[in-house]
């Protein structure tokens, strides 16, 4: 897939240095309305000069509306140290009526040099070793219906490493991504209405008749006409794009139904690649006794932590020595003792619920913390020079 800003739009705006471009003051990049969505991607090499760092936002607009569709926040760019690869990611256009702008800001004092880097769309790498780790929650639901194909393929395009689905079971026993036990609240009629007040658990119904319900409409009239995806589509996608696949489970699954997973996940060269997070030890324990260490690792999530978190995940047997395990905390409630005793205990601390907005000093506060790695709604960070 083609960038939609390549070097020649940068050329206007910068100073020609050797091979680089030179900026000491901040520029815009805008694109108009254009077809069908697409990842749009600002390539190039780039380091800066100077003690504060040049950062990178996007929007996207609607004519004649006042505010941003969608505003992110301010990605930090470059290195001081060297030139790094470098691919700008904002999210795909919706609707072609989305004008995209791309904001770079270079504060007085710094000079940004940029060397060329047009280069073809690719994912990160599953095997993401440097830096934090940013996983999408459910698909990028900030702008997607959650746990839908659309989300899950737009936090692909945004550059998301790893993509987080919850899985349930039909009547008929095909795991399906779903968030909640019924479909009330993300599912629509086909016409579009409400669906009625009475609670329709997905477990009560077979996927054909889950196939007749419409689970994007709900988010954005772009999205009509979306059906729930197969626990196997999700796979699929991140066997051909790249991304890692996880899970956040509740309820807990059927043990048969682990199985299952494993052997999807084997037949897809995705098996070392999984990771499985819950807020139940109980359900990390069954997990652990069909998949073992032979996946990426296990999180335990917790709103807050408590003073028996640790011991309640070492307690499951989960051999820490040899697997990735963690604990997620909700951001706000982490402190830097909390993680000090999540790093100590020998695992990684994680933190999800980021806001969206204020999210530049808090994400900065926990990664002093020692915190490394993000589950996020809104913001695309990986590709952005974290």
């Amino acid at each position: 897939m083609d960038a939609i800003f390549t070097w020649k739009d940068l050329l206007p705006h910068g100073r020609a240095v050797g091979d680089a471009l030179c900026f000491t003051e901040g520029f815009t990049l805008t694109a108009p309305p254009r077809g069908a969505p697409q990842c749009s991607l600002v390539s190039a090499m780039a380091r800066y000069e100077g003690e504060r760092a040049p950062h990178i936002s996007f929007e996207l607009a609607l004519p004649d509306y006042e505010k941003p569709f969608y505003l992110s926040h301010r990605y930090r760019i470059g290195d001081a140290l060297a030139y790094i690869q470098q691919c700008w990611r904002v999210p795909p256009r919706l609707s072609a009526e989305l004008s995209l702008c791309v904001h770079v800001d270079v504060p007085a004092g710094t000079v940004l040099y940029l060397n060329n880097f047009d280069a073809r769309y690719a994912t990160a790498p599953r095997d993401h070793a440097i830096g934090p780790r940013h996983n999408a929650h459910l698909g990028f639901l900030g702008m997607a219906p959650d746990n839908t194909m659309p989300a899950f393929e737009l936090a692909a395009l945004c550059g998301f490493p790893a993509c987080i689905a919850v899985p349930k079971v039909t009547k008929d026993g095909v795991l399906v991504c779903l968030h909640d036990k019924t479909i009330n609240r993300t599912a629509r009629n086909t016409d579009g209405t409400e669906l009625s007040e009475d609670p329709i658990y997905v477990q009560d119904l077979t996927y054909a008749e889950l196939l007749t319900y419409d689970f994007g409409v709900q988010k954005r009239p772009t999205y009509k006409g979306t059906k729930i995806p197969r626990l196997e589509d999700f796979f699929k996608l991140c066997a051909r794009t790249g991304m890692r696949p996880m899970f956040s489970t509740h309820p807990a699954l059927p043990l048969e139904k682990w199985h299952e997973v494993k052997e999807m996940l084997i037949r897809l060269g995705l098996l070392r690649h999984f990771h499985v997070k819950s807020f139940s030890p109980d359900i990390l324990e069954t997990a652990y006794s069909v998949l073992g260490c032979e996946i990426d690792g296990y999180t335990l999530d917790t709103q807050k932590m408590e003073d028996n978190t640790i011991e309640g995940l070492l307690a499951t047997g989960v051999d820490i020595q040899k697997c990735r395990v963690g604990i997620e905390i909700r951001a706000e409630n982490m402190t830097k003792e909390n993680v000090r005793r999540v790093l100590e205990a020998g695992m990684f601390a994680a933190a999800y619920a980021l806001p969206r907005c204020d999210f530049d000093e808090l994400y900065e506060k926990l990664i002093s913390f020692g915190v490394t790695e993000f589950t996020e709604d809104y913001h695309c960070s990986m590709g952005l020079n974290y």
